[in-house]
């Protein structure tokens, strides 16, 4: 036990790990994201299928950020040299940034759209007024919230970022079911995706940093070996398991079929 604990702490930080342009780590990049893609997707979806917006505000703000920025921010689109190229991901990471961007604008135009209402039941004369600024503001403060962080921790991967704002989503989207009071804009199916979406990347920089930087399996688990990214990735685990409970349970408290929306048979 001393020994892990107090042993010998391998000298790897996340500003000094890249993913390597291998094929494994191809297919590795390319499965985990998949399962966001299919969960934008669903998203999307739902969002016209039941005229809302199925993602919270904050998570918005912060998604469209990370992707404009870890998308665009970076060569061939500024240079190298630049202060403002925080952008360090492969060419395949970068091409899904720039698609779930695409997906973010289309979910920013449902939050303008739907979004109002949902505002205005909670505060009266809110959404009528404020809820444009209100969004816009959201969206600035993310975008500088992320580009700092990225800058600060010389993260040209947007892990820590990513995983920072990932406690916010998981944890957001409870509180959107608990608003709410129904399971609108929502389905089991993005909340697993989202799950393992979030799961997949973690298992990636796991695989990469045994592999491609040979730390040991007992190196990697030791508490002090980047203690604050497993802190991120097992807090985002928990809201994503708690999320999916709560909605599995709410569907049945809509008397709905949590994987077809159909009502439950009863006799």
């Amino acid at each position: 036990m001393n020994t892990v604990l107090h042993g010998p702490i391998p000298d790897l930080t996340i500003s000094q790990i890249a993913i390597p342009d291998g094929a494994l780590y191809v297919i590795l990049t390319l499965i985990s994201g998949i399962f966001w893609t299919l969960a934008y997707i669903n998203i999307i979806y739902r969002g016209f299928k039941d005229k809302t917006a199925g993602m919270p505000l904050l998570v918005l703000g912060l998604n469209i950020s990370w992707e404009f920025l870890f998308a665009f921010a970076g060569p061939p689109f500024l240079s190298a040299d630049s202060y403002y190229a925080i952008a360090g991901q492969t060419v395949v990471q970068r091409a899904m940034d720039c698609m779930w961007f695409l997906f973010d604008c289309v979910i920013v135009y449902l939050k303008f759209k739907y979004g109002r209402d949902e505002y205005h039941k909670a505060l009266p004369g809110f959404g009528e007024k404020l809820f444009k600024p209100y969004l816009c503001l959201i969206i600035f403060l993310s975008f500088l919230g992320v580009y700092t962080i990225s800058v600060e921790l010389n993260d040209h991967q947007g892990a820590y970022a990513a995983y920072l704002q990932n406690i916010f989503i998981s944890s957001l989207y409870v509180q959107m079911l608990y608003r709410k009071g129904s399971t609108d804009g929502q389905s089991m199916y993005i909340a697993i995706l989202k799950f393992f979406g979030t799961v997949a990347p973690s298992a990636m920089g796991a695989i990469t940093c045994m592999l491609a930087y040979g730390i040991s399996v007992g190196d990697f688990l030791k508490p002090a070996f980047m203690p604050l990214m497993k802190f991120l990735v097992i807090g985002c685990m928990i809201f994503d398991v708690t999320y999916i409970v709560l909605l599995y349970r709410q569907f049945k408290h809509e008397g709905k079929n949590p994987w077809t929306r159909k009502p439950l048979v009863t006799e």
